[in-house]
C-alpha cells in the first residue's frame, strides 16, 4: 500500500460516508496497516496534497487521519494512545506510558505547501498546553520540521 492509496481511501470515504463514520473507518484502516506502510505514510502526511480541496470534507478527514496515524505511531513506540473523536476545544490524541506512568496530549498538524504564511494560531501552542488539564504531564505538537 502506498501514500496515494491512503489518499484515495480518504477521498472515497469523505464522499461516501458521514464524517463520524468515515473517521471510524479510517481508524480501522490505519490499525490494519503494517509497520512499514505506517512509516511510509508518516513521511508524507504532513503535507496536504493539492488534490484535496481546501476547507473540504476531504481535508477535514485528512486532518483526522493524521491524528489516527500519530496515535498509531505512539502505540508503535509502546504507549497506550487513541485519537479523540471530539473536535471542540480538546486535544486530538491522548497517550499514556504504561511503564513510566506519564501521560500526554498531542496535536498532529498538516499543512498545504501552497500556503506560505504560518501563524502562531495555526499551531495552537497555548491551547495545547491548556488541554493537558490536571491529569496529563506533557503536551506534544507534531508537524513536519519544514513547517516551523
Amino acid at each position: 500500500m502506498s501514500f496515494n492509496h491512503f489518499i484515495d481511501t480518504i477521498i472515497e470515504l469523505s464522499v461516501t460516508r458521514k464524517f463520524a463514520e468515515a473517521s471510524e473507518e479510517i481508524k480501522i484502516y490505519v490499525n490494519e496497516l503494517d509497520r512499514q506502510t505506517v512509516i511510509d505514510i508518516v513521511k508524507e502526511i504532513g503535507t496536504i496534497p493539492e488534490c484535496i480541496k481546501a476547507s473540504s470534507s476531504e481535508e477535514k478527514l485528512f486532518s483526522k487521519s493524521s491524528d489516527v496515524i500519530l496515535a498509531r505511531c505512539f502505540r508503535m513506540l509502546g504507549l497506550k494512545s487513541k485519537a479523540i473523536t471530539e473536535r471542540a476545544d480538546s486535544a486530538d490524541i491522548i497517550a499514556e506510558s504504561l511503564f513510566h506512568k506519564y501521560s500526554l496530549v498531542a496535536d498532529a498538524k498538516c499543512f498545504r505547501m501552497s500556503r506560505t504564511a504560518k501563524n502562531q494560531k495555526d499551531f495552537k501552542v497555548a491551547a495545547l498546553s491548556n488541554w493537558r488539564g490536571g491529569e496529563n504531564e506533557y503536551a506534544v505538537l507534531v508537524s513536519p520540521y519544514f513547517q516551523y
